[in-house]
């Protein structure tokens, strides 16, 4: 997985070591599940990686640079499915936010959490990780209006968000991600129905 929307620029003639990457954000993982958001710090972070601060503040500019790194790893990166099928695609989109395991579910709802009093977080976490799923569920969308699967008169924007704004609600208030027969629900009750309903 990239990380480039987060990292400083290396030094010249001194190129990134993967190894220690995947160690960092091991690290950062580990510290945050130990310690929580607020208490857990770059130093501490540094010190159970084997390595200094300055390797860290070199790839990510910030503690929550690092945070939104080390969440994003426990994730599936984003794609933009095209199956032939309007529902499996919304399907594969829909499990975007049932990938991870457990730490990333707890780890993401503290992030969530914190973010909703924080307004530079909040930014970061949604370009980060609000943002790629949903732009690939809107692109999913306007191919199949562009089909003539979808009624070009839906709410799409409205549609669209309701996906996402339902996973990052159960992610929050129960700390449990989506799972399979939620999606189904969502996707055959609510929003295929209204992606081609015509009005008249």
């Amino acid at each position: 997985m990239s990380h480039s929307t987060h990292e400083g620029a290396a030094p010249a003639g001194r190129p990134r070591d993967p190894a220690l990457e995947r160690a960092i954000l091991e690290a950062a993982v580990d510290v945050l599940m130990a310690q929580g958001l607020a208490k857990a710090t770059v130093e501490e972070v540094a010190r159970q990686a084997g390595t200094g601060k300055a390797a860290i503040y070199r790839r990510w500019p910030s503690k929550t640079a690092l945070v939104i790194a080390a969440i994003r790893a426990l994730h599936a990166d984003v794609s933009v499915p095209d199956t032939g099928s309007l529902r499996e695609d919304l399907v594969t989109c829909a499990l975007h936010y049932s990938s991870g395991d457990e730490r990333s579910t707890l780890l993401l709802a503290s992030l969530l959490g914190a973010a909703t009093h924080e307004p530079e977080l909040r930014k970061a976490a949604y370009e980060s990780i609000g943002r790629p799923p949903a732009l690939a569920l809107r692109s999913v969308l306007d191919r199949w209006i562009e089909r003539g699967e979808i009624d070009p008169d839906a709410p799409v924007d409205i549609i669209a968000g309701v996906l996402p704004s339902y996973a990052f609600r159960q992610m929050v208030a129960r700390r449990e991600k989506l799972d399979e027969a939620t999606i189904a629900a969502l996707i055959d009750h609510v929003l295929l129905p209204a992606l081609r309903h015509r009005r008249g």
